[in-house]
């Protein structure tokens, strides 16, 4: 039985689970022994990353499994590497086939971290984990025409070589783009004109750009450590892309937040109105009362800074060119009816658990009375005003 409850849902954040040679399969042999280890060689997730490729294995080969795996797919047991497909483009297809949706954007998970753990450290294999990173993504993602990958681009490499790198992936056919929100230190930011190559280019292309929690250009620390400091037993610290406590929770939006307002505050946004940008797994509540202070900013400092650039309203370039993603469990109708309508996209985060065993439920309580035309514009319509040519005819 398919699991979507109608047609013509689009999903903008899935994952592949990549498995543990993933990465170095596709590297070049120069900087394959150099790679960060998987997962940060932590014992307990290896564990289950075997027993996982064991599940897989046995589902193979033995067809009671196999059907069980499709009745349950959506339970928790089926979730990070343990989800149908999570690592097999071909089980892929099939899990897409029991999802229902219409299109999938894809975004890598352990492999992306390994790359990013050698920024600065040994540049020669973060750039070659790049190249990597994307083949690897393009070739899972060609297994069905409804997955969307996300070709990562190193802006903070550089504008020639974030230019070269999305050249390339033009060339292999990526429609969207993954980038960092804050630059190296000591570089500049990804609003000054320097960049305007590349957002020229990207809008040149008519490519949708996202941005992902755990890709801020930066070592992932959405509170700082000193604020675990509070006389309580220690809560866990956030070290990969999903918040484990209440304070990540809260922190874990605002290096969006702040590239956001840069790229409209300085202009950008006004001198390429097409480019378009997807805000993905970093919740949605937050964006009604940012635009606000957008405004409020504006009309506050306008007079004392050059703000010239700026030629709408601040909040109407969010409105015209800004898409996010909501967690299951946002009260999705107070946001669609806030301000919200023409901003949010339908997520599940499959396969990975913060997207729950039943997302598209956990949405819907939340929308008893939300008018048809608003949960068309959350499903289906916001997702394709995002990423060109997926238009449901």
């Amino acid at each position: 039985m398919v699991y979507a409850h109608r047609t013509e849902i689009h999903d903008a954040d899935t994952h592949m689970m990549e498995r543990p040679d993933w990465i170095a399969s596709y590297a070049s042999e120069k900087i394959r022994d150099r790679l960060a280890p998987f997962v940060a060689g932590n014992s307990e997730t290896m564990k289950n990353v075997d027993d996982a490729l064991l599940q897989f294995e046995n589902r193979k080969k033995d067809e009671t499994k196999a059907k069980q795996a499709d009745e349950e797919f959506m339970h928790m047991k089926y979730k990070g590497w343990h989800g149908l497909g999570a690592f097999d483009a071909s089980e892929r297809v099939r899990a897409n086939s029991l999802l229902g949706f219409k299109s999938y954007i894809v975004f890598p998970t352990p492999a992306f971290d390994q790359i990013i753990a050698m920024r600065g450290v040994d540049d020669e294999v973060y750039l070659g984990g790049v190249e990597a990173l994307n083949q690897g993504l393009h070739d899972f993602c060609s297994a069905d025409v409804s997955m969307f990958g996300t070709a990562y681009i190193p802006l903070g490499a550089g504008v020639q070589t974030a230019l070269a790198f999305l050249d390339r992936a033009i060339h292999q056919g990526f429609r969207i783009i993954l980038i960092d929100t804050i630059p190296p230190k000591g570089q500049i930011s990804f609003s000054h004109p320097d960049y305007y190559a590349i957002w020229s280019r990207i809008q040149e292309a008519k490519l949708a750009v996202v941005l992902h929690i755990g890709a801020t250009g930066a070592p992932y620390k959405p509170v700082p450590d000193e604020l675990f400091e509070n006389g309580n037993p220690q809560s866990p610290r956030a070290h990969s892309d999903a918040p484990p406590n209440a304070m990540s929770y809260m922190g874990m939006h605002y290096n969006a937040e702040l590239f956001l307002s840069g790229m409209i505050f300085d202009g950008v946004l006004e001198k390429f109105p097409d480019l378009k940008i997807g805000v993905v797994e970093l919740g949605a509540s937050w964006i009604i009362s940012w635009m606000q202070r957008l405004d409020q900013a504006h009309r506050a400092f306008r007079r004392i800074q050059d703000l010239s650039s700026v030629k709408l309203k601040p909040s109407e370039y969010v409105q015209r060119q800004i898409k996010v993603t909501p967690f299951a469990g946002e009260d999705i109708d107070w946001i669609l009816t806030n301000g919200g309508e023409d901003l949010l996209m339908f997520a599940s985060d499959y396969p990975h658990h913060e997207g729950t065993d039943d997302p598209i439920g956990r949405f819907e309580k939340t929308m008893p009375d939300t008018p048809e035309y608003l949960k068309r514009k959350f499903y289906t319509e916001n997702f394709e005003s995002l990423v060109p040519g997926t238009k449901t005819r």
